[in-house]
């Protein structure tokens, strides 16, 4: 069986025992996307696996795959980085929880995103070493629309075409995921109203690279309002809760 890729970076996504001995394992991978592997042995390893196939874990793997089938075979994985804070603090894990389920639902095996696989280890990275766990799931989220094509336009009033003026709410439609004006809103029921602050960030997100995230900071209402829309947004978009968000700081009790 001929190797496929060697030392290639990877994020476990899923583990799930096969047997009395194997793991299946979920990997989104650097170049490749996402793919499944079939770890033979690997409750019964000293050396090969071990402590490296647990969820969240950054590992470098060399797999191989049959003619048949669409499932891999796992040869090796070295360590990277376990981001042991992940299963040390209960918040940090909750927010990974949630990157994680949405990384589950929004990609399909083999279907590679590089710039996906740079948004996913910048947003454990920076649970890791203690960056805010709100900012970071808030920044995740804004930049996770924007590289699956359901970037939010928050640029224009949908109802006049025009710029919301600075210091202005505005009024976002999480059903069309487009903001309006205070003036086209008036009288309108439903949407959810933004500070003017809000809208900014999320515009001023939208056109930074992953690289650049950490220069944002978002806090107060604007942070809460960002993750409040994030939510809302992606039930509409994906038509299904995501089921780690409940319970994240009482956040779902009020939508």
């Amino acid at each position: 069986m001929p190797v496929i890729r060697s030392d290639l970076p990877a994020l476990v996504l899923d583990s799930i025992d096969y047997g009395e001995s194997d793991k299946i394992v979920v990997f989104f991978c650097q170049d490749v996307g996402r793919i499944s592997a079939l770890a033979r042995g690997a409750h019964r390893s000293k050396k090969r696996f071990v402590n490296k196939l647990e969820i969240f874990t950054f590992v470098q793997i060399s797999y191989s795959k049959s003619s048949a089938g669409s499932l891999f075979m796992l040869n090796e994985a070295e360590l990277v980085n376990s981001f042991i804070t992940l299963r040390t603090d209960l918040t940090s894990y909750r927010v990974a929880s949630i990157i994680r389920e949405y990384m589950l639902l929004t990609t399909r095996e083999t279907s590679d995103d590089d710039l996906l696989f740079q948004l996913a280890l910048w947003a454990l990275h920076s649970l890791n070493v203690g960056i805010d766990q709100k900012q970071t799931l808030a920044l995740f989220m804004i930049k996770l629309f924007d590289l699956l094509g359901y970037r939010p336009d928050f640029s224009v009033c949908q109802g006049c075409g025009a710029r919301p003026a600075d210091g202005q709410e505005v009024l976002f439609n999480v059903q069309a995921g487009t903001i309006t004006c205070r003036n086209c809103s008036a009288g309108h029921e439903g949407g959810r109203r933004l500070a003017a602050g809000t809208a900014k960030m999320i515009r001023a997100v939208q056109e930074q690279p992953v690289s650049r995230l950490n220069r944002f900071k978002p806090s107060g209402a604007v942070l809460e309002q960002i993750l409040d829309c994030a939510h809302r947004y992606s039930r509409y978009l994906f038509q299904r809760d995501i089921h780690s968000w409940k319970g994240f700081d009482g956040q779902t009790n009020r939508y």
